[in-house]
């Protein structure tokens, strides 16, 4: 009887532990994106001209979204908060979050200024770190949330 215990509270702790809660979310996260990984990743198949202008490109966008603060803050009422502000230019926008099956669900449909990831709204909570979770279930590590204090 009591090694059926003991497994029972081993399984109860590792159930628990895997459970994304409300509060684990509440607070304010800035968007990260690692721009070149993701390019790297999406120009495989691209010849050498290509790639290079996608590099310079890159370049570019990275310099511009290290110079923007990009942010949402999750709130208790599943409404969330995203604010970009890049230079002289601020812009904030509403929208809706929930937790289904301990994914974090972003709801950006109503506000069509905001495409957070890519028609893809699934997100994971992993080591304190949101990841984008793409079609194919895999993490993105390229596109994440990081909780700031």
């Amino acid at each position: 009887m009591k090694i059926f215990y003991f497994l029972l509270l081993i399984f109860s702790i590792s159930f628990s532990q895997n459970q994304v809660k409300q509060s684990d979310i509440i607070g304010e996260w800035e968007i990260k994106i690692k721009v070149k990984e993701l390019l790297k990743e999406k120009t495989k198949k691209l010849d050498m001209f290509e790639k290079m202008a996608v590099e310079l490109a890159s370049g570019l966008a990275e310099d511009m979204l290290d110079s923007a603060d990009i942010y949402i803050q999750f709130k208790m009422d599943n409404v969330a908060v995203l604010t970009f502000d890049f230079l002289d230019y601020q812009e904030s926008e509403e929208i809706k979050w929930k937790i289904v099956n301990d994914e974090i669900v972003i709801d950006d449909s109503l506000n069509k200024k905001i495409n957070l990831g890519s028609e893809n709204n699934k997100w994971v909570l992993k080591n304190d770190i949101i990841y984008l979770k793409e079609k194919n279930n895999q993490l993105n590590k390229s596109i994440f949330l990081t909780k700031t204090f």
